[in-house]
């Protein structure tokens, strides 16, 4: 499949602050991108049809159970989508933790522009969370926990700091499913990590960032050759098996899952062909085994 040149402005794309336009960029325009990159998710996570928060943990958990509760996004990005759950659920508070400053400050300076003043933001890591034992909610992480280094630590570190009864709602794509493996930046190809090893496919993308330069640079990944931790740039590899295994040698008391197959889930699930592939789909993912192929995401709700 012919390569795709990622937009430098797109505001879904996080490397977007890596741009020479950005780095080198007025304040006024930096703070544009900011603004932009904070808006978009707000706005997807304010309208209700495409709501990620009501796509995936609904009606599982209601907006009733999250009023006047404190409630975490692990891995808020810029800020947008904590910020609508504080305001659109009446949290009492939210929270926000991400790995870059300047998502802080993009998420610092988007809710303050709202007027929304019961949500903050601090940058630090899942696998060593900045909050005390006992004291949030909800945590809620949606396409975060494919990435972690430590994803065990990261469990632990969340069931720390909720209180008795509170929940983690988690949704990310597991390894094996075709369509994440977070290759889109150079190819259209899917399922590459089917046929390709690991060390062939990061070295092919490696070169095509290489061919492209300098312009790539802004996107290109900051581990080659891989870390020890991951298969694919930023991904730990995790399964649909790893993860069930990590949760029950857990303390939750429940471990409610929801299955999503593929094409139903995601930006571009909206979409009429999208729809209608999801429905083939479905039955796929419900058979063990080759449901690791065929379910989009793994979506759970954990019971601490």
């Amino acid at each position: 499949m012919f390569p795709s040149y990622p937009n430098p402005q797109n505001p879904h794309l996080c490397e977007v602050f890596k741009t020479n336009e950005y780095i080198y960029g007025s304040d006024e325009y930096q703070k544009s991108i900011r603004y932009s990159s904070s808006n978009a998710d707000y706005n997807w996570e304010y309208n209700s049809k495409i709501s990620w928060m009501e796509k995936y943990f609904f009606p599982r958990i209601s907006p009733k159970d999250l009023e006047n509760k404190i409630l975490l996004d692990l891995g808020s990005y810029t800020g947008g989508r904590i910020t609508a759950w504080t305001k659109k659920y009446k949290l009492s508070t939210g929270l926000g933790l991400d790995t870059d400053s300047v998502f802080k400050l993009a998420s610092e300076e988007f809710s303050n522009s709202l007027n929304v003043n019961n949500v903050y933001f601090e940058t630090g890591v899942g696998e060593n969370l900045p909050y005390a034992s006992n004291s949030i909610d909800y945590v809620v992480s949606t396409d975060v926990f494919e990435h972690v280094q430590d994803l065990e630590m990261v469990l632990n570190e969340c069931y720390r700091v909720l209180k008795d009864g509170g929940k983690l709602l988690v949704a990310f794509p597991q390894y094996l499913q075709p369509l994440e493996a977070h290759l889109g930046k150079v190819t259209n190809a899917i399922a590459l990590h089917w046929f390709f090893s690991s060390e062939i496919i990061t070295a092919a993308y490696n070169e095509i960032i290489e061919e492209r330069k300098p312009n790539s640079y802004w996107y290109k990944p900051i581990s080659y050759p891989l870390r020890s931790w991951e298969k694919l740039f930023s991904l730990n590899g995790t399964s649909i098996k790893s993860f069930k295994k990590l949760i029950k040698n857990q303390y939750w008391v429940s471990r409610n899952f929801k299955v999503q197959p593929i094409l139903s889930d995601g930006r571009k699930s909206e979409l009429f062909k999208f729809k209608i592939l999801s429905r083939i789909t479905f039955p796929l993912a419900h058979i063990p085994i080759i449901n690791e192929f065929f379910l989009g995401r793994i979506n759970c709700i954990l019971t601490k």
